[in-house]
């Protein structure tokens, strides 16, 4: 049920959270896993639509990854292993004015109860702006995913090599995977960045589970955190081919 249609998560509604335990060990973060327990009930008469109890099999959400509706994640995000918690959705940040079928009606507040079990930290670590500019001074391999016309709209920070991983569509581009291991050996460090972290937080995630890549870093809200935040960029990159660096 959770991962039925999405509303739009641009809102100004903001969700209610009720802390029942506060559970152990370091807060949920973008692209950990939770392995979790929910069930979800109508606020408007308190029945019963979703229980991942009565199904017997708990859910394993990796934030960041789009699984479930915008007010779901956000009441996730930040508990901790063994914390409970219990999650108010206006419908801004759950189904919307669409609802879901005949069990989620229109304009629905819904309320989760959600117990953590276990948490699967990201395979790869997560850098902020100072993150970066850290990597940076250390002279980091940086890898800029995106597309050409993304290159050409916001500049690219100087250094950046430029491989194209996922086209207009999202589709895999046949040559990355050639690219990137001609780049980067699997013990090296390299920085991946995108627009805004989505692409390259599952990028890292296959390069660390699937090729062995020990030292992958992800610029967690992309080069639109670090152009909101003033950092320099480089426009008048010298060739405008894939793979060359700027």
């Amino acid at each position: 049920m959770l991962a039925g249609g999405i509303a739009s998560a641009e809102s100004e509604a903001s969700i209610e959270i009720h802390e029942i335990e506060a559970g152990e060990g370091p807060g949920i973060v973008r692209h950990d896993t939770a392995i979790l327990h929910y069930t979800g009930t109508l606020e408007e008469d308190g029945s019963v639509f979703d229980s991942s109890r009565e199904s017997g099999a708990p859910f394993a959400l990796t934030l960041g990854a789009g699984q479930v509706i915008p007010g779901f994640e956000q009441g996730v995000m930040g508990m901790r292993e063994g914390g409970k918690r219990e999650i108010v959705i206006p419908p801004e940040l759950g189904y919307g004015e669409r609802g879901a079928g005949n069990i989620i009606p229109s304009n629905a507040t819904l309320r989760f109860e959600v117990e953590i079990l276990d948490v699967e930290r990201a395979p790869f670590s997560g850098l902020d702006n100072e993150g970066l500019a850290e990597k940076i001074r250390e002279g980091a391999t940086i890898v800029d995913i995106r597309r050409p016309d993304e290159w050409a709209e916001t500049g690219v920070i100087e250094g950046s090599h430029r491989i194209t991983a996922f086209d207009e569509n999202g589709e895999l581009n046949p040559t990355f995977g050639e690219q990137f291991t001609n780049l980067v050996k699997p013990d090296e460090e390299v920085v991946l960045i995108c627009r805004v972290g989505n692409r390259t937080g599952a990028l890292a995630r296959a390069l660390a589970d699937g090729l062995g890549y020990a030292n992958v870093y992800n610029v967690t809200d992309g080069i639109m955190e670090w152009l909101d935040d003033d950092r320099l960029v480089q426009h008048d990159c010298p060739e405008t081919a894939e793979t060359a660096q700027c």
